[in-house]
């Protein structure tokens, strides 16, 4: 399995950009698809799925209220260079993708092109039903991207998506209760977003309320999740794999039955959000919106999400959110989970709808889209002409240094079998919370039923 490296450190990037001011045409196609309106160009009718990441653009509010708005602007803007072309597009929910794509793909019927996060669509490229991409795009295309991203999305030496942008997670805290109780000199600064297990741990104890106020979310009711739990047992020094070693798991080990020991721990005292073994992403956020929880483990996603609240109505009173890194334990210097997301196109059997398929692709990904995709998902730009888009955030430049710093975490994300052994850690922390099994008897089962997966 090949290790990866992400430079998406500021000072990197202004090197980059002094080289690649020029690059890339805001609100442009790529040339050679023919000319527009021509009697040569057949109709032609593109899918284009989609995940529901954008709502509420800046500069676009009343036009992008829901998700798929944003996309369906692009595609008229698009049909209207090329009026012989249709853009069908869908919007799945975090539930659907990783249902409703597995289904069109058996049938035989998947879309033409689909926009989803690398640990899905790497296993697609396994399968075998995407086109490889590095043969079909400008070379002056492919230059403009940080090679590392590039190298991320390779897979068996073949380009399987064209990255678009990336999340990085830290802890999301709701600084404004803390304040309220005059304590926010317990949480890390910007300057400092560090804090040990035991800082941490008399952070949250001094803001929660009985059946009011829970100071700490652990997501764990569905393994899209991942990252949070991830990100809680790095902090203890656990590892899901150890040393680039993907012939078997390391989660099994003191260091995360520490972890799983100090989480129960935490819901046993009502330090966790009500029934964490199911609550939803849609219910910690509202808990957060309603001023109800003092942090979890998310993205600079959770901006543009509470701005979309306070437009629609959804909060009360005021937040004041700052972005932190995970406790860690004194002598665990952890990283973070990265988790590009990106567009991959399903083979096409015709050579010229490919062409108009690639087209749509370059202009999905331009200059101008790539910054519009990094501040209204609160994530990173993956090309260089790009630029920083959201560099005088402050909570942008707190996951910038922890990065730097801190370097990544390993989830596994492009191992062949991640969709199989991604959906195996969430249910038995739900085992170890409603006390059916011990932090070591379901690390054990964990172990064993990854291994078997792994072993294939």
């Amino acid at each position: 399995m090949r290790k990866f490296r992400l430079p998406i450190m500021s000072g990197l990037l202004t090197v980059l950009l002094m080289f690649t001011a020029c690059a890339g045409q805001p609100g442009s196609s790529s040339p050679g698809a023919g000319s527009d309106g021509a009697a040569g160009d057949k109709p032609v009718t593109i899918t284009y799925w989609i995940d529901p990441r954008f709502q509420f653009i800046e500069g676009m509010e009343d036009e992008t209220k829901n998700y798929g708005d944003y996309e369906k602007i692009q595609a008229q803007k698009f049909m209207d260079l090329h009026p012989h072309v249709t853009i069908d597009i869908q919007t799945l929910t975090w539930d659907d993708l990783p249902k409703k794509v597995p289904i069109a793909i058996a049938g035989g019927t998947p879309p033409d092109i689909l926009r989803d996060y690398l640990g899905r669509t790497a296993q697609y490229a396994y399968e075998g039903v995407l086109e490889n991409l590095e043969d079909l795009l400008p070379q002056e295309e492919l230059d403009d991207y940080i090679q590392d991203y590039l190298d991320m999305y390779t897979i068996d030496g073949h380009l399987h998506a064209l990255p678009a942008y990336a999340w990085a997670a830290g802890l999301v805290v709701n600084k404004e209760l803390w304040t309220r109780q005059g304590k926010e000199d317990l949480l890390p600064t910007p300057e400092s977003p560090y804090w040990t297990i035991e800082q941490f741990d008399e952070a949250i104890r001094a803001i929660a309320e009985k059946n009011k106020v829970f100071p700490y979310a652990a997501q764990i009711a569905v393994s899209q999740a991942d990252q949070g739990i991830l990100n809680f047992l790095w902090g203890f020094g656990a590892k899901l794999f150890k040393d680039g070693d993907y012939s078997k798991t390391a989660l099994n080990s003191p260091e995360a039955i520490k972890a799983l020991e100090y989480l129960v721990k935490l819901n046993d005292e009502g330090m966790l959000q009500p029934s964490a073994v199911t609550t939803q992403h849609g219910e910690l956020d509202m808990l957060m919106w309603q001023g109800q929880l003092g942090s979890y483990s998310d993205t600079l996603a959770v901006w543009a999400r509470l701005n979309a609240a306070k437009e629609e109505g959804k909060t009360k009173g005021e937040h004041d959110l700052v972005m932190v890194h995970q406790p860690n334990d004194e002598r665990v210097s952890n990283g973070v989970p990265v988790g590009p997301t990106g567009f991959a196109v399903f083979k096409q059997d015709d050579e010229y709808k490919l062409q108009w398929v690639i087209e749509f692709l370059l202009y999905l990904n331009n200059t101008e889209h790539q910054q519009v995709y990094a501040k209204g998902a609160g994530q990173f730009p993956v090309k260089k002409s790009a630029g920083v888009p959201m560099e005088e955030d402050v909570n942008y430049k707190v996951l910038q240094k922890i990065i730097e710093e801190r370097g990544l975490e390993d989830m596994g994300l492009t191992h062949p079998k991640y969709a199989e052994f991604r959906v195996l850690l969430q249910p038995e922390i739900q085992a170890v919370l409603l006390k059916q099994k011990t932090p070591a008897q379901a690390l054990e089962d964990y172990e064993r039923e990854v291994n078997k997966i792994l072993a294939k």
